[in-house]
């Protein structure tokens, strides 16, 4: 484990929700009690707010909300700005006595274009979020839409001020403004995350939709109770968590939306978070944090955090698996019309369902189907919904790798992943049977007699392009084990 981040490669849906659950052989916390979760559709994207993120160029998307032509005040020390010759004004003085000079939203000067001189990153980045963040109030509050703000921030967005936006606001007062930003896609510091794991995971797993797509996507879960303070004014921790108003924003409450975000510009906060966390876990305690004044030290997270208590986890999810967990999603109710309440949600759920079956359909190699084994014959095979159920006698044991399928002498694929179900009659009939077409009556006579009914769902069923035939082999029924067999232990070898 990295400090702090704990790295798990997912093999199907089913894995995923038992160690969420809590319900894994290892993993045996339920996650929900005290993680979000935050999915992202492409392993190389890194856990960097918007506005801090770069393009291929490697400039500041933010810039491009912003006009070519704009003036940012940024305060300098009065003797830096004199050793580098900087122009100012001698009676614009902020409150702590520095001068202000007047830079473009690059950082280069106004005054010089030959002096090289840039504006402090970490000052500048906060003029450039601010004023976004007035223009989205601004326009937004006279097209009558309803936005949280304070008295400073309506006086702001009708004022031009001789001072740098950072020496009147403070981010407690823009935060529900930024909240509301981030969701509608504005550049801010938040990274938007969810209580809900499967919200999150749609987000993993819908760029499959995407004809181009081929990238493994990450679920992340970070430990928002292990990283909380009490205090929120405490100005010793620099990572906050925010939960915005719910009631004034739709989309919002149907994903359960939180925000994380950096309270202050210090250190390498344009790094990834895990990385910045993962750093100062990595320190002595005497190292850790960033000085911002004489006597005052912050630090990312709580300071009795160890490099080895785990912050987040990283679940790897497989491009491959995309389409089941999707398809799966889409069967418990988290789709577009519910993630993104109203006529264009549901217009986008038909679309992407249909893009999703001709997915499924048409992915070489690879059926996904759910398959149920049990430990009665009685019914042979029922195909219904596009689910495939087959019931058939064995001894099935838990450690078993993989199943291969055995049909007229030839092995003609096989299936891994198991997970093996020793539950009442009850609870087979609620995940199987009654999607299978047969009444519960007729269902439960297929296992009378066996009072330790059992079963074993495996998704992801391989089929061979070109099937294995065996000579002089014979096997009473269609599913045959590696384990124990002999005949086909040249098998166990194949992946």
């Amino acid at each position: 484990m990295c400090n702090g981040v704990k790295k798990i490669t997912i093999k199907s849906y089913d894995e995923l929700v038992n160690i969420v659950r809590g319900k894994d052989k290892i993993f045996t916390d339920d996650l929900r009690e005290d993680f979000v979760f935050r999915g992202i559709s492409n392993i190389e994207y890194d856990l960097i707010p918007s506005a801090l993120r770069k393009n291929e160029l490697n400039e500041l998307n933010i810039n491009e909300f912003i006009e070519s032509d704009c003036e940012f005040k940024v305060s300098i020390d009065k003797t830096e700005a004199i050793n580098n010759g900087l122009d100012y004004d001698e009676d614009c003085l902020t409150y702590d006595g520095e001068v202000i000079v007047l830079f473009d939203k690059y950082g280069n000067l106004i005054s010089d274009k030959n002096n090289n001189f840039k504006a402090p990153e970490y000052k500048i980045q906060k003029e450039r979020e601010y004023y976004v963040l007035l223009k989205f109030l601004s326009y937004a509050d006279k097209c009558g839409l309803k936005v949280n703000a304070e008295e400073i921030l309506r006086f702001l967005i009708h004022n031009k001020l001789n001072e740098p936006f950072e020496n009147f606001l403070d981010q407690t007062e823009v935060i529900e403004v930024m909240s509301l930003a981030q969701h509608y896609g504005l550049p801010t510091r938040a990274l938007d995350w969810s209580y809900d794991y499967r919200v999150a995971l749609y987000f993993t797993v819908k760029d499959v939709l995407n004809s181009n797509n081929n990238s493994d996507g990450v679920l992340w879960a970070l430990n928002h109770k292990l990283i909380e303070v009490p205090e929120y004014n405490n100005l010793q921790y620099n990572l906050r968590i925010h939960r915005p108003e719910y009631n004034t924003n739709p989309n919002l409450n149907a994903q359960k939306g939180l925000f994380t975000f950096l309270e202050r510009y210090v250190g390498d906060y344009d790094k990834p978070l895990d990385e910045i966390i993962s750093s100062e876990l990595n320190q002595k305690p005497e190292n850790k944090g960033v000085s911002i004044s004489k006597d005052v030290k912050v630090t990312v997270v709580p300071s009795d955090i160890s490099k080895d208590d785990v912050v987040f986890y990283k679940f790897i999810i497989p491009n491959e698996i995309k389409p089941e967990i999707l398809k799966e999603l889409y069967l418990e109710g988290y789709s577009e019309e519910y993630l993104f309440p109203g006529y264009e949600g549901v217009s986008k759920s038909i679309l992407n369902r249909v893009k999703l079956n001709e997915i499924l359909k048409n992915h070489d190699g690879y059926i996904k189907k759910s398959i149920l084994l049990s430990g009665d014959w009685n019914l042979n095979e029922i195909i219904n919904k596009n689910q495939l159920y087959v019931f058939v006698n064995f001894d099935f044991k838990e450690e078993i790798d993989k199943i291969f399928i055995y049909h007229d002498n030839k092995i003609v694929g096989y299936f891994r992943g198991n997970e093996i179900i020793k539950n009442s009659l009850n609870v087979l009939w609620e995940q199987f049977g009654k999607h299978s077409g047969l009444s519960e009556d007729k269902f439960n006579e297929c296992f009378k007699g066996n009072n330790e009914a059992f079963a074993i769902r495996i998704n992801d069923l391989n089929m061979f392009k070109y099937p294995i035939k065996l000579c002089g082999f014979e096997f009473v029924y269609d599913f045959c084990f590696v384990e124990d067999i002999d005949d086909l232990k040249f098998l166990s070898n194949f992946n």
